[in-house]
């Protein structure tokens, strides 16, 4: 059987240790990773091998030749583009004509490959993928297999609510030659984006094997380090050059070793190298002829080839790749990263989280600090669906701002527009200059709307005449974190791939400047507003408005909505009691306990002004809270029910929005009417996504978001209050009397403590459990049982797993919530 191997990989989150080498060919334990690939190959007795190069295809040629150094025999196919996974192997069609195996260059892994292809001829599969149950399935591709090992359901890169297993794509494959035939010529085409949901669609005979022994793949610096961690552990065998000449030393031809060298852990010590007298080594890995002088001090770092570290020089966790200089007193502190032939200069200290580029010279005496100090959450991911939220001045800093700017302006590419917003807080006025200067760093163009509702800002994008937009935000949860929301060219919420290219290009960081006279300028549109103003007023009926003649409260809660609500309101001759109806930037965030008071307040102006309703906006002017003519205060999903009811009452739309945490009377609603229930994530990006139905008229959640698709497509508090208010002068009804006369349900909501590694594991283990129950697998796992339902949901962004639970009465709901909180906390603890 032939091997195709996928070695074209840019390595661009391992920058800047691939500036000049390919992703394929760094080294791991002094080989390169494709050695490693090869060697596991010729294991199964594999040696006919295609190589699929793009990236500095001649670097690889040169080091691998024809393949008889290897015991193998290589055949190289370099397209003239990048044509992805599969249209890459598309490319070498020609030279298959039987099963093959197709292996991914820049993975480590000790799969049986010899049970591998016995399984797929087994099952007598078109292709069989192999499968790993990882801890983080997020950054893979996701499959779900039925009881005889057939894939019936694959995902490419979820969201943490869109598990369902932690058993994910290796990017190994044997398959057969009429794969080729679903694969367009000379067209960008892969495997986990393309190809495999339409096997899946079809119907196909893709399976599944599932690996039980080691795979990593080496998608960052970070699981770069790990995988030598893991050598070390024993947690895979690998094929060293080096010689073991005690547990825990392995040592390369022609080494010399110093008398008084102190060694703790596992070191590895490549050919030709010299350890002076009074080195300290703790855990590390040094190349080739590496020169190490006295006294200093390497603890769980990597040295690549012809790498010098002078005399008391300290490096802890750090990477340094071929050719660099590492000055004598140098102190190179966790996470490090230095690049091709630099010169770090003597009693120079780099500082954690530094990246140093090919070719620099740090001057001696210099302290170098990263842009950013990242933390954990910076490497884990940036994104949180479209926004991006760290500590003012901290995680998010001006420096960081520009860095964020421009790689969101590389994204679009030069010449391309940006709409930026913010709120009246002075850091969102901070970092929207600085993200500013970074767009136009990279040749964007840049409308400053300034102080402006994110409705708003929504509705200026909605003409699709600019390429993004931005806004920033005092975070409405924590008066100390910064929120970016990121929007795309019609104003929803900035896709997954969008994000995960923008996450890239950050990491990246090499980031192409344009000339002088193509950098980008600025612009202060005028008349956003009015024009806002003027498309409100005609979606709504003023007459009916009028003649219901409605007293309401409202609470700005001191948010941007002041400047503008209240000129839209003096049109549609209300009598409008208003708090809060100023800006102050210190009270734009509320605490829980403050936003209770707030309610409460809101409560008792009502009972004792006689208002028709109360309404809480939220600072940003997306979401509301409602209090009834009686003073009650309703929850979110009691009021999510109510204005679904008035709104069926009004309009017989064919299709409606909802998450699936939604109260199961408005799915019976739905059913009752024939409409059609669209179910979303249970977050108000995928809402939103799902108004670009045309059929879709209107959305809803369980937080106070409505959308009324006739005038937006995303949340406007505003607009939901005016629209509600017609809907209730239409009907004759106020909200309190359909809360009396509407059936009630109970929900109940907890969280359990659940380790990232684990989350995998528990959505796998309850989509196992929920295998032959009624369920939905839209967001979480959602189970219907008798009148009610359980939904389980872990956390995008904190170790925790939620439980939703719904009732016809507070016990039922109760009884429920605790036996799948045991179950879940055993699953956890196993």
């Amino acid at each position: 059987m032939k091997a195709i191997i996928m070695a074209g990989g840019l390595g661009t989150r391992l920058r800047p240790l691939t500036c000049f080498v390919p992703k394929p060919m760094v080294p791991v334990l002094n080989r390169p990773i494709l050695e490693h690939t090869i060697e596991l190959l010729k294991q199964h007795a594999i040696t006919e091998l295609i190589f699929l190069l793009f990236y500095l295809p001649d670097y690889i040629k040169k080091h691998f030749d024809g393949g008889r150094k290897f015991g193998v025999n290589i055949t190289y196919i370099c397209p003239d583009q990048d044509y992805g996974t599969a249209g890459s192997v598309k490319q070498a069609s020609h030279l298959i004509d039987e099963p093959c195996l197709v292996i991914s260059g820049d993975a480590l892994t000790d799969l049986n490959i010899t049970e591998f292809i016995q399984f797929h001829q087994k099952k007598k599969a078109l292709l069989t993928m192999a499968l790993a149950q990882v801890g983080n399935p997020s950054p893979f591709g996701l499959a779900m297999l039925n009881k005889n090992g057939r894939v019936v359901r694959f995902l490419e890169k979820p969201t943490w609510g869109q598990i369902f297993s932690d058993t994910v794509n290796m990017g190994i494959y044997v398959m057969q030659p009429e794969v080729l035939d679903f694969i367009p010529e000379d067209k960008e085409y892969y495997f986990a984006k393309d190809l495999f949901p339409k096997l899946v669609k079809q119907k196909r005979n893709l399976y599944g094997y599932v690996c039980k022994g080691y795979w990593q793949d080496i998608g960052d610096l970070k699981t770069y380090q790990q995988v030598h961690w893991d050598w070390f552990d024993k947690k895979i065998s690998l094929k060293i050059e080096e010689r073991q000449k005690n547990e825990n030393l392995w040592l390369g031809e022609r080494c010399t070793l110093d008398e008084d060298i102190q060694m703790e852990g596992t070191v590895v010590i490549g050919e030709g190298s010299h350890i002076e007298s009074g080195v300290q080594l703790s855990n590390v890995v040094i190349g080739k002829h590496c020169h190490v002088k006295k006294s200093a001090v390497l603890e769980k770092t990597i040295l690549w080839d012809r790498v010098t570290v002078g005399e008391d020089a300290q490096l802890h966790r750090t990477v340094v790749a071929s050719g660099s200089q590492i000055g004598s007193g140098a102190y190179l502190d966790e996470d490090v990263y230095v690049s091709n032939n630099c010169v770090i200069g003597d009693k120079s200290k780099i500082q954690t989280g530094v990246k140093i580029w090919p070719e620099k010279l740090v001057y001696p005496g210099s302290l170098v600090n990263s842009s950013l100090v990242w933390g954990e959450k910076w490497q884990r991911e940036l994104f949180t669906d479209a926004r991006v939220t760290g500590l003012t001045n901290f995680e998010i800093s001006p420096e960081f701002g520009a860095k964020l700017g421009t790689a969101f302006g590389t994204w679009l590419s030069q010449g391309n527009t940006v709409v930026m917003s913010r709120d009246i807080t002075t850091e969102a006025r901070m970092i929207n200059r600085a993200m500013i200067s970074g767009l136009m760093s990279a040749g964007i163009q840049v409308y400053d709307l300034q102080v402006t509702a994110i409705p708003i800002v929504r509705y200026s994008l909605s003409s699709g005449l600019h390429g993004g937009g931005v806004h920033i935000r005092r975070s409405p949860f924590d008066k100390k974190l910064l929120d970016i929301l990121f929007f795309d060219r019609h104003g929803r919420d900035l896709p997954a791939s969008a994000t995960k290219a923008v996450e890239r290009i950050y990491f990246r960081e090499d980031f192409p400047r344009v000339p002088y006279k193509d950098i980008g300028d600025i612009d202060f549109p005028v008349r956003v507003t009015e024009s806002y103003e003027q498309d409100f007023l005609s979606k709504i009926d003023r007459q009916v408005l009028r003649r219901a003649k409605f007293t309401v409260t409202i609470d700005y809660s001191f948010g941007v909505a002041t400047t503008v609500f209240p000129a839209i309101l003096g049109h549609l001759d209300l009598d409008v009691i208003s708090l809060n109806a100023f800006l102050q930037p210190e009270k734009l965030t509320r605490t829980a306990r403050g936003f209770t008071r707030a309610l409460q307040q809101l409560a008792r102006i009502v009972s004792s002004t006689r208002s028709d309703v109360g309404f809480l906006l939220d600072a940003g002017a997306e979401k509301i809270f409602c209090v009834d003519e009686k003073g009650r205060i309703l929850s979110g999903e009691r009021l999510a029910v109510l204005i679904t009811h008035l709104f069926f009452k009004v309009y017989q739309p064919k299709k409606i929005a909802a998450p699936v945490s939604i109260p199961i009377q408005i799915e019976k609603m739905c059913q009752e009417r024939g409409i059609q229930l669209v179910f979303t994530g249970d977050h108000g990006g995928s809402l939103i996504q799902a108004t670009a139905d045309s059929q879709v008229k209107f959305a809803v959640e369980t937080q106070g978001g409505f959308i009324f698709t006739d005038f937006h497509f995303a949340f406007d508090g505003m607009f939901s209050i005016v629209k509600i208010l017609e809907l209730m002068a239409k009907t004759g009804k106020r909200l309190g009397e359909l809360h009396d006369s509407l059936p009630t349900s109970y929900l109940l909501r907890t969280s359990i403590p659940c380790p990232w590694e684990a989350k995998g594991k528990i959505m796998r283990r309850m989509t196992e459990y929920s295998e032959n129950k009624t369920r939905l697998l839209e967001d979480g796992v959602k189970i219907y049982q008798n009148d009610g339902w359980i939904l389980i949901l872990p956390d995008r962004e904190k170790p925790f797993c939620h439980i939703l639970t719904e009732a016809n009465t507070e016990n039922k709901a109760q009884k429920l919530l605790h036996s799948y909180q045991t179950l879940i906390t055993n699953w956890i603890d196993q």
